[in-house]
């Protein structure tokens, strides 16, 4: 027989077993929810790292995230079409910006760059933190590329003042062109008069010279003055280039100039006015001509582009001749500024006015080696 004691043991521990295994269920049912919760917030963990990746991919500026050291750690394919994934460069920013920081958190500064190809950077740089008692752990760079927003400012800067003086040329004009008539009236009457005195008639026909050139300012002033409005039907821009340059040719070869085209192999098909256009492009090769009088290299090139889901067709000309120099690059488009002895200083001015009835605009870029370069772009129309 088995004792009261034994019995009385027995019991305590089957009920020590039910504890025990209720505590087991209970354990493992925490932890079954623990689980569960754990993938949830891994699930929601990953959600919201492919929604932020999705985010900054999408992203029309660039984004790029690096650690103290200036090594990247994150980019987005916005800054990798910049071409800004560099990091000696991304160190000079972080240089540039941290003037002005301190060592545990990097105020938010803007700086501005202007790249190798001529665009125009504004970047925003910062400190990144993780956590909110966390120190400095690297830095996140915003890149904007502002290079539409500043040629648009100037453009607009440049039309203010084109309509400024052209509201006074236009009185000048009117004022100068009334005596010149008389003047052009008298030296033709004298001209009569002075048959058969040579000496005398080489001095009329100086003043009748200096007549005529007076006039051919007063009319380029009186054409800047009218906004050119284009005649707008559809023409092969390749083939203009060609004839155009084919029409030079001969200036070209008195001067020792040699001459390089790119231009795409099919046509160019666009809406405007083709007289108008071939009007800025003489103007260019005529100031190029100009700066190589001892011979040179004149490049022309067009390719078809699209800003803005729109196509547009960029057309580039550059020359190997004296240049522009920096002081005065933002003014060569500013009516009767010209750094030559002669001359209206009517002909960019001009131009820009005739890029703008189409739509576009013409700028001067930077190039590799001396000489001057522009960049005309025009909308190629809807067809």
């Amino acid at each position: 027989m088995i004792s009261n004691g034994s019995d009385s043991e027995i019991r305590k521990l089957q009920e020590a077993f039910r504890l025990l295994t209720r505590s087991t269920n209970t354990l493992e049912e925490a932890y079954s929810t623990l689980k569960n919760q754990t993938n949830r917030l891994n699930l929601d963990l990953q959600e919201s790292r492919n929604f932020l990746v999705d985010m900054v991919t999408s992203l029309n500026c660039g984004v790029l995230v690096t650690d103290l050291e200036g090594r990247i750690i994150m980019k987005n394919p916005e800054a990798i079409r910049l071409d800004t994934d560099n990091e000696p460069l991304v160190r000079e920013w972080t240089g540039m910006a941290g003037k002005t920081g301190t060592a545990s958190q990097l105020k938010k500064q803007k700086i501005s760059w202007d790249a190798p190809d001529g665009k125009k950077l504004a970047i925003s740089v910062s400190s990144l933190r993780r956590g909110t008692e966390a120190g400095k752990t690297g830095y996140i760079f915003i890149i904007e590329d502002v290079t539409e927003v500043v040629r648009l400012r100037k453009q607009g800067n440049r039309s203010e003042r084109l309509a400024a003086i052209g509201q006074v040329a236009a009185g000048m004009a009117h004022e100068i062109r009334n005596p010149l008539g008389g003047m052009e009236l008298y030296a033709s009457l004298l001209v009569r008069e002075l048959k058969g005195d040579e000496d005398k008639l080489k001095m009329v026909n100086r003043i009748s010279a200096g007549i005529q050139a007076v006039n051919n300012v007063v009319s380029n002033t009186l054409l800047f003055t009218r906004e050119p409005i284009p005649a707008m039907r559809e023409f092969d821009m390749k083939t203009l280039l060609e004839d155009t340059m084919e029409f030079a040719g001969y200036v070209f070869d008195q001067n020792h100039i040699q001459v390089k085209t790119s231009l795409p192999k099919e046509a160019i098909l666009m809406k405007g006015d083709p007289d108008l256009v071939r009007q800025v492009i003489l103007n260019l090769i005529h100031n190029s001509v100009q700066a190589m009088p001892d011979s040179g290299e004149f490049f022309l090139s067009a390719i078809s582009v699209e800003k803005n889901r729109k196509p547009f067709v960029e057309i580039v000309t550059r020359d190997t001749g004296s240049g522009i120099p920096d002081n005065i690059r933002d003014k060569v488009f500013d009516p009767f500024f010209t750094t030559k002895d002669s001359g209206s200083g009517l002909g960019l001015a001009i131009a820009s006015q005739i890029t703008q009835a189409h739509g576009g605009y013409i700028d001067l870029i930077d190039t590799a080696q001396k000489g001057a370069g522009f960049i005309i772009c025009l909308p190629q129309g809807d067809f």
